[in-house]
């Protein structure tokens, strides 16, 4: 998942640096126990659309690249594009070849594909790190086809702040605040924040 900082108050994103957000062995073990259930209910989420054989998805901020290998393992039929910000990240996913998923150094804010690329954008647990959350939201919904649809599941505090910013969006998308869709541990749960484009 991307990663910024703060320093003298304003946000920088990640450079390379040391504990479990800039090593990815450490990360992939961590999101193992913290973020599993998270990462199949994305994934179920994906396969109950039942999308055609050829369809594209998009996940932003994959951290070690766990929700592209689900989802393609859950709906064989799809092509399934994972960015990241940190290389590191991507450089350890692509470690593990899977079919028809592909990995990308990328920011958010500046997506390496052409308007109306995917049919689906997921992002998990990684909106809270994005610099510029309405600058990113723009870009998601930029890159999705007509019909599309997008979630982004994190924090309630996080879809709160980057809601509020959902005005700057292409007036042709529909958006919801789902404010609880699955209790990570005891005292919290992750909501989902969904752009549909018409």
């Amino acid at each position: 998942m991307a990663d910024t900082d703060h320093q003298h108050g304003h946000r920088h994103r990640r450079g390379h640096g040391t504990g479990p957000m800039h090593d990815p062995k450490g990360y992939e073990r961590l999101s193992a126990r913290l973020a599993t259930r998270l990462y199949r209910r994305v994934a179920r989420d994906v396969t109950d659309l039942r999308l055609p054989a050829g369809s594209r998805v998009l996940d932003v901020g994959t951290g070690p690249g766990t929700l592209p290998r689900l989802i393609a393992a859950s709906a064989p039929g799809l092509q399934v594009d994972a960015v990241d910000v940190a290389p590191e990240m991507i450089a350890w996913a692509q470690q593990t070849e899977t079919p028809r998923v592909t990995y990308t150094v990328a920011d958010v804010e500046s997506l390496p594909w052409p308007d109306a690329t995917f049919d689906v954008v997921v992002s998990s647990l990684s909106q809270h790190h994005w610099g510029d959350a309405a600058a990113g939201l723009r870009e998601i919904r930029r890159v999705l086809r007509p019909g599309g649809q997008a979630w982004v599941y994190d924090f309630g505090w996080a879809l709160a702040e980057a809601g509020s910013t959902t005005s700057t969006l292409a007036p042709t998308t529909d958006v919801t605040h789902e404010r609880s869709v699955l209790r990570m541990w005891w005292f919290f749960s992750v909501g989902r924040l969904v752009l549909r484009a018409r």
